[in-house]
């Protein structure tokens, strides 16, 4: 499904709206008319608006431009780590899963980290335009275009080394239009810091409730490859996939979907397929086994050699200050955020112990 040419995006499946024009309702139009200019990305697209759009960003993301990060990402990781108390328990959701994605994503693309909780309180809301109500909608989105256009004006006055800049420039040059350059950003900071903050929390979670694993990768560092793997298969930061709509009439294993339908993917349900993993269940670092939870096709996660390089320094670095990190609450009474799309945990309380 995520790969086959008859099944496709579109800016209004990113909304859940599949109806034409004329017969959308009231809270589809409210939706269409409160993201447009959030939404006009690459995830929203099919080829060749979608390979436009994101090769104006790919070399951000290149594995050359993800090596020269890697430093500073390791240092923004030891600044917030050194800034944690340890003598009270401490949420590492708040703390470092999600400040450190967003500061790297912001350090790409040339937003000041001054913006962080704007940045976070907009994307909760963007990040799932499926549960949100439209008031709440058309305010996220104003606020994300108050946030990001003055950017863009600053970045043609005076360009920096940064992808609003070069954004900026391909709209001088009419490679893109302002609503996709700032559509482009908005998934960036959302896509950006979300599904990498999930990862990097549930993964500490799993550590933390799997005693015999923590061990093994305080002795051997070069096992967190393994663990992060492993978590993506059993907790993706994106259990489904984005909306997907049926651009023709199709069987899909025996049912009939109509043209203009509506799809949703469980990459969830694909990591537990047990024609591809055995014991699926139990959470087995060593069994490396395969995984959908970056996607796969030409919507294949742009970042997820970004983030695979976040995580495994947040993680790294954190069990090397605080060998001895416990739980400071049971895990049953952990609570995660309301979300279609987004497995999001509110909070991870933990006790930092060396």
């Amino acid at each position: 499904m995520l790969t086959d040419p008859r099944i496709g995006k579109g800016r209004d499946t990113m909304l859940g709206v599949s109806a034409s024009d004329a017969e959308l309702g009231l809270r589809q139009r409210l939706l269409r008319s409160a993201t447009e200019w959030v939404v006009t990305h690459m995830l929203g697209s099919d080829p060749p608006e979608h390979t436009r759009l994101r090769k104006a960003v790919a070399d951000y993301f290149s594995p050359r431009a993800v090596t020269e990060m890697t430093p500073r990402i390791d240092m923004l990781t030891k600044g917030f780590v050194d800034a944690m108390p340890s003598d009270t328990p401490v949420d590492l959701v708040m703390e470092l899963a999600c400040p450190l994605p967003v500061a790297v994503i912001c350090e790409i693309t040339g937003i000041s980290q001054r913006n962080r909780p704007r940045i976070e309180k907009s994307s909760a809301v963007l990040s799932d335009v499926t549960v949100a109500d439209s008031r709440q909608l058309r305010s996220a989105s104003i606020d994300f275009v108050r946030l990001i256009a003055p950017y863009f004006v600053a970045r043609r006055l005076r360009p920096r080394e940064d992808l609003i800049t070069s954004l900026t420039q391909q709209m001088a040059s009419g490679e893109l239009n302002l609503k996709e350059a700032l559509s482009t950003v908005a998934l960036l900071l959302i896509a950006g810091h979300e599904t990498t903050a999930n990862l990097i929390a549930s993964t500490m979670l799993a550590l933390l409730r799997n005693p015999d694993e923590l061990e093994r990768v305080r002795s051997d560092p070069d096992r967190i490859s393994g663990v992060i793997d492993e978590t993506l298969r059993t907790e993706p930061p994106l259990p489904v996939a984005t909306l997907r709509q049926a651009h023709s009439e199709l069987d899909l294993a025996g049912e009939r979907i109509g043209k203009g339908e509506l799809l949703m993917v469980s990459l969830l349900a694909a990591n537990h397929d047990p024609e591809s993993v055995s014991d699926a269940d139990v959470f087995d670092p060593a069994r490396q086994a395969r995984h959908l939870s970056f996607g796969t096709g030409i919507h294949h996660c742009l970042g997820a050699r970004l983030a695979r390089i976040e995580a495994t320094t947040a993680i790294t670095i954190l069990l090397e200050r605080y060998p001895g990190i416990r739980l400071a609450a049971c895990p049953e009474t952990l609570r995660w955020r309301r979300s279609i799309f987004f497995r999001h945990l509110d909070s991870l309380p933990v006790y930092l112990t060396h």
